[in-house]
């Protein structure tokens, strides 16, 4: 049977036993006024079965139209809790999309404030502490590619192994652990920005590629330098390419106990400050 709401078995069952009470009251009520009409037109004694038969009628009435109230009542619950369910539903659902959009801002957030990623640096491992990290930076611009054929004056096309490979090294302090460290390299005339410019190690960039892996080498009893080499073989342009090493100060062990954290020291080549180094005049490698 189809009904307008979606009741309950017990609800639709006293709904449907109401109504059928109220149609039968009304029926024995409509008998006993017929016959109460009809006694009078034949003049006949009021008994008091008769009398009794209106209002046992109007009784059950009454006790019908109480249990149709009651399940009238309960449909009107069911379908506000119903409505109330689907809200929550809907407010679920919405709150787990803005957690989501939440979640993925703050990832982008993240991947913002940290622009460096770690690169491979041969004998190095990465500190996990990295509140005190120093930076350290170096830039250098190389020349076009010129090679000269032999027996001849003029230039002809560079290919990659005619490129001379120009090494880029960021000093830092000798006791220092490096974490991290970034390239980045463009054509000298490019207004791309150095953010934008961010290359793998062993990645192209036109006819310019670094060199698959950063090494160490020592500088001196203070200082040690993270090189990384890079070659061009463009012979139309400049390309400017640029290192730069994030690191942490090594603790002693008399900091330690002190109960004091060193701050980095300064190493001689002012890379280690953070601030990057241009060379004065492009450097050409050097014709084979």
């Amino acid at each position: 049977m189809w009904l307008p709401f979606d009741l309950d078995d017990r609800v639709t069952a006293s709904a449907v036993a109401a109504a059928g009470t109220i149609i039968g009251a009304l029926i024995q009520l409509r008998i006993a006024w017929k016959r109460e009409l009809s006694d009078r037109a034949r003049g006949a004694p009021v008994t008091k079965k008769t009398r009794r038969g209106p209002v046992l009628a109007v009784f059950v009435l009454l006790i019908a139209a109480g249990v149709g109230g009651f399940a009238f009542s309960e449909s009107l619950v069911r379908q506000s809790q119903q409505e109330t369910a689907a809200l929550r539903g809907e407010l679920r659902t919405e709150l787990e999309q803005i957690n989501a959009t939440a979640a993925r801002l703050e990832l982008a957030a993240r991947d913002e404030r940290a622009p460096f990623s770690a690169a491979p640096v041969e004998g190095v491992r990465p500190d996990e502490t990295t509140a005190r990290a120093s930076e350290a930076s170096v830039t250098v611009t190389v020349g076009p590619c010129h090679k000269r054929e032999a027996g001849a004056g003029a230039s002809a096309a560079c290919e990659q192994q005619d490129a001379q490979p120009v090494t880029l090294c960021a000093s830092v302090p000798a006791p220092a652990t490096v974490t991290e460290s970034a390239l980045y390299a463009r054509p000298e005339d490019s207004q791309q920005a150095w953010e934008d410019s961010r290359v793998a190690p062993g990645g192209d960039v036109g006819r310019a590629r670094f060199a698959d892996k950063l090494f160490e080498r020592a500088e001196s009893t203070r200082s040690k330098q993270v090189c990384t080499s890079f070659s061009v073989w463009d012979g139309d342009h400049a390309y400017s390419a640029r290192l730069m090493v994030r690191y942490t100060p090594a603790v002693s062990a008399e900091s330690v106990a002190n109960g004091s954290a060193p701050s980095a020291s300064p190493a001689p080549n002012p890379a280690a400050t953070g601030a990057p180094i241009t060379a004065a005049a492009p450097v050409s490698p050097t014709p084979r």
